[in-house]
C-alpha cells in the first residue's frame, strides 16, 4: 500500500541544500523551510552583513559570493565539506538597476517609458538573473548528481526563481517597473526547460523546475504596494490580487519543499500567486 503520510513522503532529512540570495526575501523563506524539515542549508549572498544576521546562518553554514557567477569557489566549499548537493535553488537577482537608485521614478514619470531604460540596464540584469543561474548549476553539478545516487532512485532538484512577471506583457510595480526585468524571467523560464531536457535525454538524475511568485514581502515590493493590492489594481493591471493580499512565508515553503522532494516532476512552471496571472493576461 502507498504511503500517503506527508511527514514522511515529504521528508527532506539528511539532504544538503544552497539557496542564492538566501539571507533575504524569498530565498530566505525557502531557506527556512528548507533547514525546519531536515536539509543542511547553505545560503550564498553579495552582502557578508546580510548574512552573517540571517537567522538560518546561526545554525547553517554562510557564503559570501560577490555573485552568483562566483560559483566555483562555494562549489569546492560543499565538495570538501559534504561531498554533495541535493538541492540547488537559484534565487538570487535584481528587479532593476543597482546603479541608478531614482529609476522607478523616471520610468513613471517619463512620457515614453522605454526612456529611462539603458543597455547597462539590460545587461546587468540579463547577467544576474538569466546568465549566472546557468553557469551556477554548471559549477554545482557534478555534487547534484553525487546527490542524486546517495538515495536509491534520487534524483536531484533544481529550482529556479523567475516570477509571475514573465506572464505578463506590462511592467507594474508587482513585477517591477524595469522591462528587462520581465525578459531576463522570460528567459530564466525557457533556460529551465532547456536544462531539464538536456539531463532527461542523457538520463542524469537532475531535475530542474522553476518556481514563479507573486506578491511576497521581499527588498524589491515596498509597504505601499503591499497594501494596495489589498483593494485595487496596481498601475498597468486590469484587476487586483483575487487572494487580495501577500503570499506568505508557510506558502512559499511549502511549495519549494514539495518541489525539492517530488522525484516525478521536473519541468514545471508552478506559479504561486494568488492568481494575479489568472485576472491579469
Amino acid at each position: 500500500m502507498a504511503n500517503l503520510n506527508m511527514a514522511t513522503v515529504m521528508s527532506l532529512s539528511g539532504r544538503v541544500g544552497l539557496v542564492t540570495g538566501g539571507g533575504t526575501g524569498i530565498g530566505y523563506m525557502i531557506a527556512k523551510a528548507f533547514a525546519a524539515n531536515g536539509v543542511k542549508v547553505y545560503i550564498t549572498g553579495r552582502r557578508l552583513d546580510v548574512l552573517e544576521n540571517c537567522g538560518v546562518g546561526h545554525r547553517y553554514p554562510r557564503i559570501h559570493c560577490p555573485t552568483n557567477k562566483a560559483s566555483r569557489p562555494a562549489s569546492n566549499t560543499l565538495k570538501g565539506i559534504d561531498g554533495k548537493l541535493d538541492i540547488l535553488v537559484n534565487n538570487a537577482g535584481i528587479a532593476g538597476p543597482l546603479r541608478d537608485p531614482d529609476f522607478t521614478a523616471k520610468k513613471f514619470a517619463a512620457t515614453d517609458p522605454f526612456e529611462p531604460e539603458t543597455v547597462q540596464t539590460w545587461t546587468d540584469l540579463f547577467a544576474l538573473n538569466t546568465i549566472a543561474p546557468f553557469f551556477v548549476v554548471r559549477a554545482f553539478q557534478s555534487l547534484l548528481i553525487k546527490g542524486a545516487r546517495s538515495r536509491p532512485q534520487g534524483t536531484s532538484s533544481v529550482i529556479n526563481v523567475s516570477s509571475v512577471g514573465a506572464q505578463m506583457n506590462t511592467p507594474t510595480p508587482l513585477t517591477s517597473a524595469c522591462v528587462p526585468y520581465l525578459m531576463t524571467k522570460s528567459a530564466l523560464d525557457k533556460l529551465t526547460l532547456v536544462l531539464g531536457m538536456s539531463f532527461a535525454q542523457r538520463g542524469i538524475p537532475i531535475r530542474v523546475n522553476v518556481l514563479a511568485p507573486g506578491v511576497f514581502a521581499s527588498q524589491m515590493i515596498s509597504p505601499e504596494v503591499l497594501e494596495a493590492i489589498r483593494t485595487k489594481p496596481l498601475p498597468g493591471m486590469v484587476a487586483p490580487i483575487p487572494a487580495k493580499r501577500q503570499g506568505t512565508e508557510t506558502e512559499m515553503g511549502m511549495t519549494a519543499v514539495y518541489l525539492a522532494a517530488s522525484d516525478y516532476t521536473n519541468g514545471a512552471l508552478l506559479t504561486v500567486d494568488g492568481a494575479v496571472s489568472l485576472v491579469n493576461p
